[in-house]
């Protein structure tokens, strides 16, 4: 039987440090993932403007196609 691939790879890989029974990765890889996290949000903000900006190309683009 194949073990199920987890949803959380990188953090699986990583050493943990345990505390009253519950599992905590190590503070310097949670920050990092949170600056990641942050960069690709920003990121997703950028392609969402650039994606309304062609939207906007298009339409009118369409609009003066159907004008003869």
């Amino acid at each position: 039987m194949k073990k199920p691939i987890s949803k959380t790879p990188r953090t699986d890989r990583q050493a943990v440090v345990t505390v009253a029974f519950q599992q905590f990765v190590k503070a310097g890889f949670a920050r990092q993932l949170e600056r990641q996290l942050t960069e690709a949000n920003k990121r997703i903000k950028e392609l969402e403007k650039e994606n309304d900006a062609m939207r906007a190309d298009l339409l009118l683009w369409e609009e003066k196609e159907v004008k003869p």
